[in-house]
């Protein structure tokens, strides 16, 4: 007895579901590479297959910020007339490396789902066995593919020997989007005062305290996993200056932080008669604001006043502030 198509879409869908295999299997069709579909690329892509064609996806962002991918799968309605005569079927582990010449390929099938009478149906994919996706009436949950197991293989393939021409030759929509983790990454550089960048196991580390929002953080070169939001970072130095920046972690990206460590310099102020010239280490500094900066160590300080100069050496410790006067004084005396 022949049997109405809603049965026959049930029978054929728990069939289906029960005979999901767990071991490899030949996939044959031609490959086709969904475009903008490389790991690096974090917007969604989409791509189109018809029937016994394989569209190979990827999870299309930083594999750190992903947690799954998902797909909407929009329905031709040469397709939903006939619904359970076509199966989607997902595999992982597709080997050889797909190219668009390639007729035939190998995979573990992770998911296969009739396709049933709607527009549009998703299907999640999540990258990880402890996940927390449900499905829905019109949403269905694979298997977990990890990072390694993709790209992953989409085909349709008949279930059903009566095939119309109108499945046969319809195209279906298939749109991949990420499922990004609530999460963003740091890349925290700091500098040493020549602009070098310095590894974790340089002795320089051992000059600074970095704090995050207060408490102390442990420099290193490694991108650091964070939550989205806003930062404040500090270093602290008994031998370099104090330094600190806010800066904003977004969900998805790697943002770069950098540090620089800057020798402590000492503010020199000085008063000198109009017409003078000041020469710090040899070189002529203009003075309008009457202050200067200095690094700590030893410097000559040369007042000149026509043909009159003065020198003396200062010696400029960390932190400290100082004061340098040009005074000229006239002795009057008496027969």
């Amino acid at each position: 007895m022949r049997q109405s198509a809603p049965v026959a879409f049930a029978i054929g869908f728990l069939t289906a579901l029960a005979a999901v295999a767990v071991h490899a299997e030949q996939i044959r069709g031609p490959v086709v590479i969904a475009p903008g579909s490389d790991a690096s690329h974090e917007a969604s892509y989409r791509v189109e297959v018809g029937m016994e064609e394989i569209a190979i996806l990827h999870h299309g962002a930083d594999a750190r910020f992903v947690e799954g991918i998902r797909l909407e799968v929009q329905v031709p309605r040469g397709a939903r007339l006939y619904p359970g005569t076509l199966g989607l079927y997902l595999y992982r582990n597709v080997t050889p490396q797909p190219e668009p010449r390639l007729m035939s390929l190998r995979g573990d099938r992770v998911f296969f789902l009739p396709i049933p009478n709607a527009a549009r149906f998703f299907v999640t994919v999540p990258l990880q066995e402890d996940h927390i996706f449900r499905g829905t009436a019109d949403t269905y949950v694979t298997s977990a593919v990890p990072m390694e197991a993709f790209p992953v293989a989409v085909t349709l393939l008949p279930i059903s020997k009566a095939i119309s021409a109108e499945t046969a030759a319809a195209r279906f929509v298939v749109r991949v989007e990420p499922i990004m983790r609530d999460l963003g990454a740091v890349e925290l550089l700091v500098r040493d005062p020549h602009g070098v960048i310095l590894s974790a196991e340089s002795e320089e580390v051992e000059e600074f305290t970095l704090r995050l929002n207060g408490d102390t953080l442990i420099y290193s070169r490694d991108e650091q996993l964070m939550s989205p939001g806003l930062y404040r970072i500090a270093l602290e130095s008994d031998r370099y200056e104090h330094e600190q920046l806010t800066f904003g972690v977004e969900r998805g990206r790697v943002v770069q932080v950098a540090l620089q460590l800057r020798e402590p310099r000492s503010v020199v102020r000085f008063t000198a008669p109009a017409g003078a010239e000041l020469f710090v280490n040899g070189e002529l500094v203009a003075y309008e604001e009457q202050e200067f900066t200095l690094p700590p160590g030893e410097h000559s300080i040369l007042f000149r006043v026509g043909n009159y100069s003065v020198s003396r050496r200062l010696v400029v410790e960390p932190r400290k502030n100082y004061q340098v006067s040009l005074g000229l004084d006239i002795s009057i005396e008496e027969d």
